[in-house]
């Protein structure tokens, strides 16, 4: 969370400073997307939904989610290993 705040006050920052506030912007913006802690967020994140819906896809007339089951597994070991998804 700390990191998106740090994103915030630097986008409002770097729109006053111009073209190297933009810059540093997307430089601070990089930083953060590749980050081991919102890469892990973000697998974690996967991984629950992953879980959910395979827990939703045994149920009685629920068809279908077995390919958005699949695509959840691959996009979460994408993240693991360090893929953009």
């Amino acid at each position: 969370m700390e990191t998106i705040v740090g994103f915030v006050a630097g986008y409002l920052v770097g729109t006053r400073e111009g073209k190297d506030g933009l810059e540093r912007m997307r430089s601070s913006w990089h930083s953060i997307r590749t980050s081991p802690e919102v890469r892990k967020l973000a697998a974690d994140a996967i991984s629950l939904v992953e879980s959910a819906v395979r827990q939703r896809s045994g149920r009685a007339g629920i068809g279908g989610l077995g390919n958005v089951t699949d695509m959840l597994v691959r996009r979460a070991v994408g993240a693991r290993e360090g893929r953009a998804a």
